[in-house]
């Protein structure tokens, strides 16, 4: 039998003023008992939101964000039990949230647990590593490194996401390098595993499936920012994640403020001296303030108008 997924209450998060946005978001969010989930229905990347939920509440809920396309998104926080065992866990992975319950029961035999340093290395882009991960606790962070050397950021990774689905299912190596931005623990699952519990339950083949797409879909949006958005825009838009769902300046969201240029640039998909001079411009603009070229705070308002290109000439 497939697992029982709660229902849910809808929020309609478009039609909130921006000031008390976060506020009524948590708000309904507390309301839930263990096992209720929240619908939100968006119009923008809601990265920080769950940044923001992270910081506020976290281990209390479990996240499933989908694209849908034309400004249209949906999240799904569900109010989960901070000290749930392995088989809970993996039921609040998004691709396993329909799998039947043997199948989750099976794969939480053959778990296991590794904690990781800041900056350690989980895998290396092309390494042939046998698992399948799961983001139990931290931050992970995904990158390339190119032939000269630079570094490109593909995206970070919070609680339940999983981590090497390619390799698991093609058996190549891992199409990118995965370190740790924050201490964290990974959980691993074996390839094997993973694929024979696929084969045999159609409700997490699909669920793959699903997270497969959504992965498309952020991949083409930074291939579209990269080949047609300037690093002004692109800057901006990454910074959008650590903004405050506020009004006016207000101190960005925590881990904004240990990122040096080199990173942010690595992100942007530029260079650290162009990183730098749009970083200033931001600045000079009311939309952050820096402290030693770092970012501190964040008017969201602004850096969106940056982000959509409305007031922001080429760097």
């Amino acid at each position: 039998m497939p697992i029982n997924r709660p229902a849910s209450v809808t929020l309609d998060a478009r039609a909130l003023q921006p000031a008390t946005k976060a506020e009524q978001i948590l708000e309904a969010f507390d309301k839930l008992q263990i096992g209720m989930a929240l619908e939100i229905n968006e119009e923008t990347d809601p990265r920080a939101l769950r940044n923001e939920m992270a910081q506020l509440r976290p281990g209390r809920f479990s996240w499933d964000a989908r694209n849908l396309g034309s400004n249209r998104w949906t999240v799904r926080l569900e109010r989960i039990d901070e000290n749930a065992d392995g088989e809970a866990f993996l039921t609040h992975v998004p691709a396993f949230t329909s799998a039947r319950a043997g199948t989750i029961k099976e794969l939480a035999a053959q778990m296991s647990e590794r904690t990781y340093k800041l900056g350690e290395t989980i895998f290396d882009e092309g390494e042939i590593w046998p698992y399948l991960g799961v983001v139990r606790s931290g931050k992970v962070i995904y990158t390339l490194l190119s032939p000269d050397g630079k570094t490109h950021t593909m995206g970070e990774r919070l609680t339940h996401d999983t981590l090497n689905e390619s390799g698991t299912f093609d058996g190549g190596g891992a199409t990118t390098r995965a370190e740790a931005l924050t201490d964290a623990t990974i959980v691993t699952l074996p390839s094997e595993a993973v694929i024979h519990a696929a084969r045999n339950d159609a409700e997490l083949a699909l669920g793959f499936l699903i997270a497969a797409s959504q992965a498309r879909r952020r991949s083409i949006d930074t291939i579209a920012d990269l080949a047609f958005a300037h690093v002004l825009q692109r800057v901006a838009k990454f910074l959008l994640g650590y903004a405050r769902t506020s009004v006016g300046m207000a101190r960005g969201l925590p881990g904004v403020d240990n990122l040096s240029q080199a990173q942010i640039a690595a992100a942007a998909g530029t260079v650290r001296d162009m990183a730098a001079r749009a970083l200033l411009r931001l600045k000079n603009a009311g939309a952050v303030e820096l402290d030693r070229g770092r970012v501190k705070a964040i008017d969201r308002a602004r850096l969106e108008a940056f982000a959509h290109n409305v007031q922001a000439p080429p760097v």
